[in-house]
């Protein structure tokens, strides 16, 4: 059964993310030729992780190193698989934990790698207050180099809910805050280790918005989204970082969007490209929205389905983005089998190239529920197949 990502962790709204699941599966064919856009390479699963674990629940992707967090390991204790490409193939290289995680953390909830530093969140942890473990990787291994906490945050804030990585910035969502108004906190690597210098919220940000639900960064442009905002239509805010601090710069909703479409239940960043699923939108059949920064400020550009996408699908319950390439999941697609959709951005505008699956997934396995590309890698994951186990599925992008 399909546990609701949401129901696990904190009740925002009547938003519904699917948690725990994903595939497993084959490796590309044996050609010599390159691989054509879509071509599956290889099946992730953990060395330990068994049911119910939720394997591929958070997925990330930095060069030739993937990051997969199993939130529901251990009594739900958590954990996160580093893997890397050796030649044509991948193998895990570290099992990361946190190192005061304990059952009901939900360690691997979410994950994000740049470089040689990984960080995870466990929004589960002292009574859903949360915390974020930075990891980094060395001649001995990945190390545990520093524990995050927000100035502030208290139980049921749920921070660590959402992460995100670039260089030396980290944004945590805690969309928990204050009756679920939601906050976002920015940590920056000194030179006396990581440090909290700044906190977001939106400007018209009230109670029960879940701001922080998702998190983006993109040099000094960050995206959070809030998908309870007014009766769950949603709503995403842009920031930058400017001499004098981390300021709003936009607030962004979709064009058609309406109360329960869930806008902000993921957003993505690539220099001026912004996308924000709102996988409710059209009874839950689910849309992406991309926007451009100009010197006009901030506008929608397109608004995207997927080509066979139906009510109840979800579709944009994940969203990534980078360069001219684009990736939806819709891991309730086809009895919630679930898809992904790769678009690329052409002279005509936005356009679907692709469909991927898992060549072994089936029905009620969430394919698509994460979805994350770096240069020509795309990978998605599948936590709920074989009985919540889980799987995550690497593409030629």
């Amino acid at each position: 059964m399909r546990t609701s990502r949401i129901a696990v962790l904190i009740a925002v709204g009547a938003i519904s993310v699917p948690l725990i699941a994903g595939p497993a599966s084959a490796r590309g064919a044996r050609s010599r030729t390159t691989p054509s856009i879509g071509q599956q390479l290889a099946a992730l699963k953990g060395s330990d992780t068994v049911a119910t674990d939720g394997f591929g629940v958070s997925v990330a992707l930095s060069g030739t190193t993937v990051a997969v967090g199993a939130p529901g390991f251990g009594k739900s204790a958590g954990r996160a698989y580093l893997f890397a490409r050796s030649g044509a193939t991948w193998k895990q290289t570290a099992e990361l934990k946190g190192s005061d995680t304990i059952a009901s953390d939900y360690f691997g909830y979410s994950v994000c790698v740049s470089g040689t530093t990984a960080v995870v969140g466990s929004p589960g942890y002292a009574k859903d207050a949360g915390r974020a473990y930075l990891f980094s990787d060395s001649a001995t291994g990945w190390k545990q180099v520093a524990e995050l906490k927000a100035t502030g945050v208290a139980a049921g804030d749920y921070f660590g809910y959402s992460v995100v990585l670039s260089g030396d910035t980290a944004v945590v969502g805690a969309p928990g805050y204050a009756k679920t108004a939601g906050r976002a906190y920015v940590f920056t690597n000194t030179a006396g280790g990581w440090k909290q210098t700044a906190v977001l919220k939106g400007s018209d940000a009230g109670a029960n918005e879940g701001f922080g639900y998702s998190v983006a960064i993109s040099g000094k442009t960050a995206a959070v989204g809030a998908p309870v905002y007014t009766k769950n239509a949603g709503r995403a805010y842009v920031f930058t970082d400017t001499a004098s601090g981390w300021k709003q710069a936009a607030e962004l909703k979709g064009s058609d969007t309406v109360s329960d479409d869930g806008f902000g239940i993921s957003v993505a960043l690539s220099g001026t490209t912004a996308v924000v699923g709102a996988d409710g939108h059209a009874k839950q059949a689910g849309r992406a929205y991309v926007f451009t920064d100009s010197a006009a400020g901030w506008k929608q550009s397109a608004e995207l389905k997927g080509s066979d996408t139906v009510a109840n699908d979800g579709f944009g319950i994940s969203v990534v983005v980078s360069g001219s390439t684009l990736i939806a999941g819709a891991p309730d697609h086809a009895k919630q089998a679930g898809r992904a959709y790769v678009f690329a951005d052409t002279a005509n505008g936005w356009k679907q190239v692709v469909e991927l699956k898992g060549s072994d997934t089936v029905a009620e396995d969430g394919f698509g529920v994460s979805v994350v590309i770096s240069g020509a890698t795309a990978v998605v994951g599948a936590p709920d197949r074989a009985k919540d186990a889980g799987q995550a599925y690497l593409f030629k992008a």
